[in-house]
């Protein structure tokens, strides 16, 4: 990956707020992309920063500033929003719209998320799960990535949106490039990749309607009531098809990273299987301080934010996994308490465009950690293999080496 190189600060831009800091870069010999950014805390006492990489941009580092960015979308905008700035990047649907117009999208696929609609799923999910563990249980390891996190979610999200489940593999290449990509003309050559993928598909789902999210989308189009265009819905299915195919797998394996080397966790998730309110308080921790996302936001209009000048189109970066270690609402922020009670961390972001997924998520991982944990409770990381990592709008593990006592 090729870094851009530093533009011209901008003049109102104050010195002091400058970092060298490119949050796409992973340098030699680090370990855990979530370190670069812990790392940017520790060395500096100012919660809003600027770098001068992939065209320039803010970042928030504290989390009240960033619960704002969230929240207040008359300030900070998700349209037209690319680090670093692309040409022709399409208008994702729902997420790159700002409200009203966004409801259009957001209201037709909610009742897809809703905590019903996805308890539905947990068989097929749990099916999907035990499968794969099947495949590899008796060989008393695996790469987690390429064996399980990577299929298992990418396939449940194609299972859903009624694609062909053969090409995983390959719409799992074209997100990850879309997620780490940062050089613009590699940036646009897979945007059109993805948009060549989605129209073709969609051009043979229409003669062939089933009860799948595309054919949702399909039957919306078709409705005269709801005026919604072809690229419209090439939109909205694009930004389902780089979400679906990533932040889950990154998420999974960074859980899977904790367990394997921390069994008192392991042990404490595994007698919470059967006990919903404590699994769930072990999720919603387990999210909170694995945050793999690194979200944007773009200023609207010239504003004076902290005191500090923010003009018309500046780009936001807000790291939700620094939002989530916010010691001033977070008891021991750094610590991994399975059992908190108070956890409003903002791995799924907030207000109208909080993240429909976020249900599913905690489905398939919660139904992951069911599965696994009864047949495979004790397991380690093999700590003689290299692990490679990446960084971006979505951080992550390239694979994770495991191992344990293959059954008899």
């Amino acid at each position: 990956m090729i870094s851009q190189k530093p533009r011209t600060i901008p003049a109102h831009v104050p010195p002091e707020r400058v970092v060298d800091f490119d949050f796409f870069e992973v340098p030699a010999g680090l370990r855990d992309p979530i370190d670069k950014w812990r790392g940017l805390v520790k060395s500096y006492g100012q919660n809003i920063l600027w770098s001068p990489y992939n065209g320039g941009h803010w970042i928030f580092l504290k989390y009240d500033d960033i619960r704002e960015a969230y929240r207040n979308h008359e300030n900070f905008s998700t349209r037209h929003k690319s680090i670093p700035p692309i040409e022709g990047m399409p208008l994702l649907q729902p997420n790159s719209i700002d409200p009203p117009d966004h409801a259009k999208f957001r209201n037709l696929l909610a009742p897809l998320f809703t905590p019903a609609a996805v308890g539905k799923m947990k068989d097929e999910i749990r099916r999907r799960a035990k499968g794969l563990i099947d495949e590899f249980i008796a060989d008393g390891h695996c790469d987690f990535v390429a064996q399980f996190s990577q299929k298992m979610p990418s396939g449940m999200f194609i299972h859903l949106m009624g694609m062909d489940e053969s090409r995983v593999p390959e719409f799992v290449e074209l997100s990850d490039i879309f997620m780490r990509v940062d050089e613009p003309a590699a940036k646009v050559q897979n945007v059109q990749d993805i948009y060549a993928v989605l129209r073709e598909f969609f051009d043979k789902k229409q003669r062939a309607l089933g009860d799948d999210i595309a054919s949702v989308l399909i039957r919306a189009r078709d409705t005269p009531s709801n005026d919604i265009t072809d690229e419209e819905i090439i939109n909205c299915a694009f930004l389902l098809f780089v979400a679906g195919l990533d932040t889950v797998t990154s998420t999974m394996t960074y859980i899977w990273r904790y367990l394997a080397t921390s069994p008192d966790a392991r042990h404490h998730i595994t007698a919470s299987l059967d006990q919903p309110d404590k699994l769930n308080r072990a999720l919603e921790e387990l999210f909170r301080v694995n945050s793999v996302s690194n979200l944007y936001r773009r200023v609207k209009h010239d504003m004076v934010y902290q005191g500090i000048t923010l003009k018309a189109d500046d780009m936001i970066v807000m790291p939700n996994n620094v939002a989530n270690r916010y010691s001033a609402l977070f008891d021991n922020p750094e610590a991994i308490n399975l059992d908190r009670k108070i956890n409003p961390h903002l791995t799924f972001g907030l207000g109208v465009h909080r993240c429909l997924g976020s249900h599913l998520a905690k489905l398939e991982v919660g139904s992951a950690l069911q599965e696994w944990l009864a047949r495979i409770p004790e397991f380690r990381m093999r700590t003689s293999d290299h692990i490679q990592i990446f960084a971006g709008p979505v951080m992550g593990l390239r694979s994770l080496p495991l191992e344990w006592k293959a059954p008899a």
